[in-house]
């Protein structure tokens, strides 16, 4: 056997030939001028009897020709150990943002034309959600090392595997050991923070809503902005949402929860939606749709809002006037109107859903009777004139079209009597409503319960209460 030490030191000879060993005993090889043909042709000649050599001295990794490298020919080489392939975690391309943004996209939306910046505001977002059960990627668990051999056949363990994840998930995040996608206990915004992974059901917006946050879409339990919307932004909660601040004017939200401003809600193009009750401490030229009860804090002016619960402007300035309120329950505030007579309407037990398509159902029946009424004129001539026989078999024809016409408007005119009286059955169960006014109520107001309204000509001074008694409007101190 050949002496290890001896090898290190000397090398093994094999004839004429030097073999040394690598300093980590991972390579035999000889050290020859690849371009030295005596030497090349001396080896192949005696190439099986140095591989037989090596083999009885139980070498491992005999290589079938020798190999050459930077002037060294290798005859053996041993098998070095495979890397551990530490755990890692795929997300999934929707929230690949969260790991990498785009430094200069910021700047490139504000610079952007207000066309260009519509489609931007989705583009750069930075608030990102999962709802419940939600893969947000995929977890690779690790590999271990796979050990090597030297020539010798001593083994040689692998590199240690990393104690430390590259990321590691919170509380609100699982493995789903089935397919090893991560998902989500429940819905919220999903933060990566000093290597963690988390998923945040309630969560606090420390700014404003803009180009640096794009466009919200939040699921979750409470979203809190403590700033303001911007100009053209949306913001799309399933959940509360609280604004700390006001809106700027193109402001779209929609919340399925409760809504609380503590700001103002303004702009013509402005739309709030809420399912849910809303607490807001002012509105200015906006649209309004509150599928619950809403408060007012100081003022709701120049707005169409659509409640489908009470309103409620008692707790501060509680002032109404200008545009369109219409209320399915009753109606509280302090003021209604102001001094320059702005032209205010509210209503109470007002239903959009009940009274607008009775109104339409009005509509459409004085126009059949306004077509009956033209048909049986027409039909009575032609009768009188077929009486005296002077009716043609032409204009018989067209008197017959005439009764079939009229016929199917009958027939039309008795389905919608139908539908208004049952529409007005559930309106009436809405007339008990009332509009409570408790300063004051200027004149050019138009006061409504359901469909009957009352346009003040003056002034009067509070508390007064608005009601209907047997379909006819009151107005009561």
């Amino acid at each position: 056997m050949i002496d290890r030490a001896q090898a290190k030191q000397q090398g093994i000879f094999i004839d004429e030939f030097l073999i040394k060993v690598s300093s980590d005993d991972m390579y035999l090889y000889l050290e020859i001028d690849p371009k030295n043909p005596a030497i090349i042709s001396a080896l192949r000649e005696k190439w099986e009897k140095i591989r037989g050599a090596l083999k009885e001295n139980k070498i491992l990794g005999i290589l079938e020709d020798p190999d050459f490298v930077n002037n060294m020919l290798i005859v053996a080489k041993g098998l070095p150990p495979k890397d551990p392939i530490p755990e890692k975690i795929e997300l999934f391309e929707k929230f690949l943002p969260l790991l990498k943004r785009d430094k200069d996209l910021e700047k490139k939306c504000r610079e952007a034309s207000e066309e260009e910046a519509e489609d931007l505001r989705d583009l750069c977002q930075s608030i990102i959600c999962a709802k419940k059960g939600e893969a947000i990627g995929r977890w690779f668990p690790s590999i271990p090392g796979t050990p090597g051999v030297n020539v010798w056949g001593d083994p040689i363990p692998p590199p240690p595997l990393s104690e430390k994840p590259s990321f590691t998930l919170g509380n609100n995040l699982y493995i789903d050991e089935k397919d090893n996608l991560i998902k989500a206990k429940e819905s919220g915004v999903v933060v990566i923070e000093k290597n963690v992974i988390e998923i945040y059901p309630e969560y606090t917006l420390k700014g404003n809503v803009d180009f640096s946050t794009g466009n919200v879409y939040f699921y979750g339990k409470k979203f809190t902005i403590q700033g303001d919307i911007k100009f053209g932004f949306k913001v799309i909660c399933e959940g509360e949402l609280e604004l700390q601040g006001a809106t700027e004017n193109k402001v779209y939200i929609d919340v399925k929860g409760s809504f609380v401003c503590q700001g103002i809600i303004r702009g013509e193009e402005t739309k709030i939606k809420v399912k849910g009750n809303s607490q807001i401490k002012g509105v200015e030229f906006a649209t309004l749709e509150i599928e619950g009860n809403l408060t007012i804090v100081n003022y709701l002016i120049f707005s169409n809002c659509i409640v489908y619960g009470n309103i409620t402007a008692t707790s501060g300035k509680g002032i109404i006037y200008g545009g369109e309120v219409k209320c399915s329950g009753n109606v509280e505030a302090k003021i209604i109107g102001n001094t320059s007579h702005t032209p205010t309407k509210v209503f109470a037990g007002y239903n959009p859903e009940l009274i607008e398509p009775y109104k339409r159902a009005l509509k459409e029946e004085m126009k059949i009777e306004e077509v009956l009424e033209r048909l049986e004129q027409g039909i009575r001539l032609g009768k009188k004139i077929k009486k005296y026989g002077k009716l043609s078999e032409q204009k018989e024809k067209i008197l017959l079209k005439l009764e079939e016409e009229a016929e199917k408007c009958y027939k039309t005119l008795e389905k919608l009597k139908e539908e208004i009286n049952n529409l007005r059955k559930l309106i009436a169960e809405y007339k008990s409503r009332t509009i409570k006014i408790l300063d004051k109520v200027y004149a050019g107001v138009t006061l409504g319960i359901t469909d009957i309204t009352y346009t003040l000509n003056e002034n009067k001074s509070g508390p007064i209460i608005f009601y209907l008694e047997a379909d006819k409007p009151v107005l009561k101190s």
